[in-house]
Order: C-alpha cells, then structure tokens, then sequence
C-alpha cells in the first residue's frame, strides 16, 4: 500500500474480506469494508497513474482533484507533483478509514513496536 505502512497486517487482514473483483458481499453490513475497497483502489491510482483512470471516485476520500497537487501539464509546461505532500494529505484520511473498517469486522487489535524502524504500528491481535 502507498500510505499507512503502520496499518499494514491491519489493512493485509481486513484485504481477505475484499474480493479481487466488484462489491464486497452484503454491502449494506460491510459499509465501511466497501469504502475501504474503493479507496484502496483510489490511492493506488493517485500514485500508481496520478490519478489518471479512477478521478471521479476520488469522492471517497472526501477529496477533489484540485485538492491534490498532483503533476500536470498546463500551459506547455509540465509540473512535477508534490509526492510528500499527496502523501500527507491522503494519510490520514485512509488511516480513518481503515480503523472505520476494522471496527465494522471486529478485528481486535494491539499496538505493537516495530523492531526495525522504531515506530508503533498498530497490529491484529493474535
């Protein structure tokens, strides 16, 4: 995934529940399950494609296109997009919706150290 490495056993969990095509089943209990999947495919095309195949969805995210300072080609010039900054405003939306979809599936989880990098990252409990 491109943002919340901290998230990640979380996200790899809560992907088993995620078919590889179309809805999650029985959307209307799965709400935030569904979200999850459509934004998950939404910020693989912001930093995949720069958000060339999937801009209309972006509403997921709670966010326009114009939000994001995505790279461009305006006026016969190219600009390069901000990376970091993409980074920092998408981050925290995901990690809310990640949580949003671990609550929704009761997925009981810990807050674990991570031995390589130092930072805290919240894991599954086993």
């Amino acid at each position: 995934m491109w943002v919340c490495d901290n998230l990640s056993s979380v996200v790899d969990k809560l992907d088993e529940s995620i078919p590889l095509e179309g809805q999650v089943h029985s959307v209307n209990k799965n709400k935030c399950l569904e979200r999850l999947r459509k934004a998950i495919n939404v910020t693989h095309d912001i930093f995949n494609n720069g958000l060339c195949n999937r801009g209309r969805e972006l509403r997921v995210l709670g966010l326009r296109k114009d939000q994001l300072p995505l790279p461009e080609y305006r006026y016969g010039y190219y600009h390069e997009g901000q990376w970091d900054r993409i980074r920092e405003i998408v981050s925290p939306i995901m990690e809310q919706i990640i949580l949003d979809a671990a609550v929704e599936q009761n997925l009981h989880m810990e807050l674990i150290p991570n031995s390589v990098s130092g930072k805290i990252e919240l894991q599954v409990a086993s």
